[in-house]
């Protein structure tokens, strides 16, 4: 099933919403119930906004990204948010075709799925978080329709004076993206200062709460155990905006993502009376937001993840029985709940992680195994049991996964990621292996060769990551001469990167 639909016909594609017809032509029916996604041409989608005057709505995705198939499957079929869209030029964008990751560079983006809204210029309005529920959703596409000031814009003048924000500029900073856009608030710091001050200017109660919990969540540091380390200052924070916050269902279900996160800041707290008290408010709460079915499965069964973060942090890092049997339970009803292809790539993988982290992990494998035999995208779920693999143990086992993903997947901008999983993990657990290590590395670097220009975004970030570690493995394992053979064939390779074939050419060494 495809949900991405090109239009065939110009006509349909410029007409003007003022213009009424007494009859609809059959395409113009079926538009009614999907999103006439222009496919991959941002330049003709800029184009026709310039000529027609409506802003842009730009949905940056992948075909095996979980939270995207989750969008697909319930705001992108929603009746208000399609029938909003029609006011826009609504682009996708998928991270693999030619070009995408040029795109990524340009606004900035870093993770699947990324919806921005654009104004006919190609300045950004606003990027809106996925975690908004459909209803909401439309109502700030609704808002972003009418505006002229860009998100620099409006993060400045919030910044400088909150005291002049109008209604619909307090709904666009409550529905930003702040956990997923880098290019405004890749500062944590800088952005947990401006989300602290909105908590306290913010108009209403349930507004200052969302801007308060936030700020916690962008800031919170871990330690080198991995813990989340929140401050004196930041406990207090909890456990004032907590209580009246969990006593909100509508506010529960807006927070819901931040809330999964906050549990983190819960388990971190040394009174353990009070870490009981407010950590059994905080399950309880998204207990409601499982039962909630106008949701999604995905957002449904996340709230797992809360369970086993509490249990863990009161019972030496493992959960009790009840959570497991809860775990268990819950991931059998997503499990036989998720019919189709969409619904269970949005689902499956938490399900079987959930499963791992309450201590299940022959479960996990067992579900994540089936579902390679179903799923059009299997390579997704191999780099999962790679890390189950690697966690129980079994280096060769991890590395034959991780090996497979890579060999079994597609695209572009997908094949070099996998191919650096594969990479990472015969350098993290045989490092010793370097003709291994070679083979592993000289694949990733062939397929940077396969695509002439595309070192950019999500690709460079994730090479430039594994260059440090390479370099890293070389100066630990007497290397030199394997990172000098492939430091040669990547300089042939960033030849044909084009602007970035400087970048490209400090791989192992930025």
């Amino acid at each position: 099933m495809r949900l991405i639909m090109t239009m065939l016909a110009a006509g349909l594609v410029l007409a003007t919403t003022g213009c009424k017809q007494a009859t609809k032509a059959p395409e113009a029916t079926a538009q009614a119930t999907e999103i006439a996604w222009r496919e991959g041409d941002v330049d003709d989608a800029l184009a026709e906004a310039k000529e027609s005057g409506k802003p842009v709505i730009l949905y940056w995705g992948a075909i095996w990204c979980p939270p995207c198939n989750q969008m697909k499957t319930t705001l992108f079929k929603d009746p208000a948010f399609i029938a909003e869209t029609k006011n826009f030029v609504p682009v996708y964008l998928d991270g693999d075709t030619q070009g995408a990751q040029r795109w990524g560079e340009h606004f900035g983006i870093s993770g699947y799925p990324t919806v921005i809204v654009l104004r006919p210029d190609g300045s950004e309005v606003t990027r809106l978080s996925s975690a908004s529920t459909s209803d909401k959703f439309a109502q700030l596409l609704k808002v972003a329709a009418a505006r002229t000031e860009t998100t620099e814009e409006l993060l400045a003048r919030a910044d400088k004076d909150v005291s002049g924000l109008s209604a619909d500029d307090w709904r666009l900073l409550a529905g930003f993206d702040w956990r997923n856009d880098p290019k405004h608030f890749g500062d944590t710091a800088r952005a947990g200062a401006l989300l602290n001050k909105l908590a306290v200017a913010a108009p209403d109660p349930a507004l200052k709460r969302r801007f308060g919990l936030l700020a916690l969540v962008v800031t919170a540091k871990q330690g080198a155990d991995g813990k989340v380390q929140p401050t004196a200052a930041q406990q207090a924070q909890l456990t004032q905006i907590l209580p009246p916050l969990l006593g909100s269902a509508t506010e529960v279900t807006a927070n819901r993502q931040e809330l999964l996160s906050t549990a983190d800041l819960v388990a971190a707290l040394p009174d353990a009376k009070q870490r009981s008290a407010l950590g059994g408010s905080l399950v309880a709460a998204l207990d409601k937001v499982y039962a909630d079915a106008s949701l999604s499965l995905p957002d449904r069964l996340d709230t797992l993840y809360a369970d086993i973060t509490l249990a863990k942090a009161d019972n030496a890092g493992k959960v009790s029985p009840a959570v497991l049997s809860k775990v268990r339970e819950r991931v059998q009803w997503a499990d036989n709940t998720a019919k189709d292809a969409m619904a269970r790539q949005s689902v499956i993988a938490d399900a079987a992680d959930l499963l791992h982290e309450a201590g299940d992990s022959a479960g996990a494998r067992k579900l994540l195994e089936a579902e390679l035999k179903r799923s059009d995208w299997a390579y997704y779920y191999m780099l999962d049991l790679a890390g189950i693999a690697e966690a129980d143990g079994d280096k060769t086992g991890a590395i034959a996964w991780a090996r497979k993903a890579y060999e079994t997947s597609h695209g572009a901008a997908t094949r070099v990621q996998w191919g650096i999983g594969w990479a990472n993990a015969v350098m993290r657990l045989t490092p010793e292996d370097k003709k291994a290590v070679e083979a592993s590395a000289s694949a990733v670097i062939d397929e940077i060769g396969k695509n002439p220009d595309s070192y950019y975004q999500r690709t460079r970030v994730k090479v430039t990551a594994w260059g440090q570690k390479l370099r890293a493995w070389s100066d630990k394992n007497n290397g030199g001469d394997v990172l000098a053979r492939l430091q040669a064939k990547m300089a042939g390779v960033c030849k044909q990167q084009g602007s970035e074939a400087a970048t490209c050419g400090k791989w192992t060494t930025v």
